[in-house]
């Protein structure tokens, strides 16, 4: 299947509209550690008139081997805003990246799409050449469409970086994200969580036959995991946890005690700092 046949089939025919797609990758950011708002920001400022005379634009993230996955589908509204609307940026990454970039465009998401967000893959021919093109007649190759839910895959557990709401879509999706489960499943550790905002941090350790899985499932479900001054946060601030991130710092085995995994999370604790441990 096309591109284009698969646009046409939830009511946007290319050819009857002008339609850009665009591939975002960059060198001076990790666009794979923005969220989806994050994104969509990023997306909507830009240094030059690229989406100028276009009706509708098709984005999406670049991945490895020539791929693109589908952020989503929006609709072109306004050309360009000398002056975007003021936005709250905690991040500083994309803020940076923002200020490079004084144009603005007005792009909304098309609902019928919303289900395929994620999920599309694309090969993205001439990407080095073209980072925004028109689609036709240069047509992208649909092919894949990632099972309802599907994460980002496994590679190893030391790029393990995911964002709260990629936690949760793990979790709930274990048959889309068998990966995940058998790889977090399979390891005791020592993990870090970052609060996004403030950059405050918690050290934490899992052991037993579910390993780091069986704790992180934890804080899918309540955000706070039972830890006394992460709940008191998330009882001041209302759905402060959509700003955690959670790493591994280390693999251990499964075999070793309670006592022995906490004592390796509490060297981690001391290296770390009081200061920094404030969630702890």
């Amino acid at each position: 299947m096309l591109l284009s046949e698969l646009l046409t089939l939830r009511g946007l025919d290319p050819t009857k509209h002008s339609v850009k797609v665009a591939r975002h990758e960059d060198s001076r950011v990790n666009l794979h550690k923005f969220d989806r708002k994050e994104l969509e920001i990023y997306q909507s400022h830009q240094s030059r008139p690229v989406f100028d005379r276009a009706d509708y634009l098709v984005s999406f993230i670049g991945e490895e081997r020539g791929l693109a996955r589908l952020l989503g589908v929006y609709k072109v509204n306004t050309p360009i805003a000398i002056r975007p609307p003021k936005l709250s940026v905690p991040n500083v990454e994309l803020r940076r990246s923002i200020k490079r970039a004084p144009l603005y465009y007005d792009l909304r998401p098309l609902p019928q799409f919303k289900d395929f967000e994620d999920r599309v893959v694309v090969k993205w021919t001439g990407a080095h050449i073209n980072w925004v093109q028109k689609l036709l007649p240069k047509d992208k190759p649909v092919v894949q469409i990632l099972p309802l839910g599907r994460e980002k895959a496994f590679t190893q557990y030391g790029d393990v970086f995911l964002k709260y709401e990629e936690l949760c879509r793990i979790v709930q999706y274990p048959d889309a994200n068998a990966d995940w489960h058998t790889a977090l499943s399979s390891t005791a550790g020592v993990y870090l969580i970052v609060d996004g905002l403030s950059g405050r941090l918690y050290i934490g350790s899992a052991s037993g036959e579910r390993g780091i899985l069986g704790r992180w499932r934890q804080y899918a479900r309540d955000g706070h995991g039972g830890n006394k001054k992460l709940k008191a946060l998330l009882t001041g601030h209302v759905n402060r946890q959509q700003h955690f991130q959670y790493s591994i710092l280390r693999t251990l085995s499964r075999s070793l005690t309670r006592t022995e995994v906490v004592k390796v999370e509490q060297d981690f604790k001391n290296k770390f700092g009081k200061l920094a441990c404030a969630l702890n």
